[in-house]
């Protein structure tokens, strides 16, 4: 895992351990503005970026704007 990542999974570790507040954990696999810069990089002659075979990194891409919008309406409705 990248240093960012395991810097959120202890930030929901302890979010979680503190017992004392209600939270959701999100957790979107890739946002679309990230392929588009990737695939703008390799059409420049960068290289592609890809960790070990593929199948971790797997992903359903999604907008920043979609995933803010489902949390907002996860606040209103916890029952999502």
């Amino acid at each position: 895992l990248l240093t960012f990542q395991l810097a959120k999974l202890k930030l929901e570790e302890e979010i979680a351990a503190a017992g004392d507040i209600s939270y959701s954990i999100v957790r979107p696999t890739a946002f679309f503005k990230s392929l588009a810069g990737q695939v703008e990089s390799v059409q420049k002659g960068g290289p592609y970026v890809m960790f070990g075979d593929g199948q971790l990194a797997a992903c359903k891409p999604i907008s920043e704007s979609d995933v803010a919008k489902y949390m907002a309406l996860c606040v209103r409705d916890p029952a999502l």
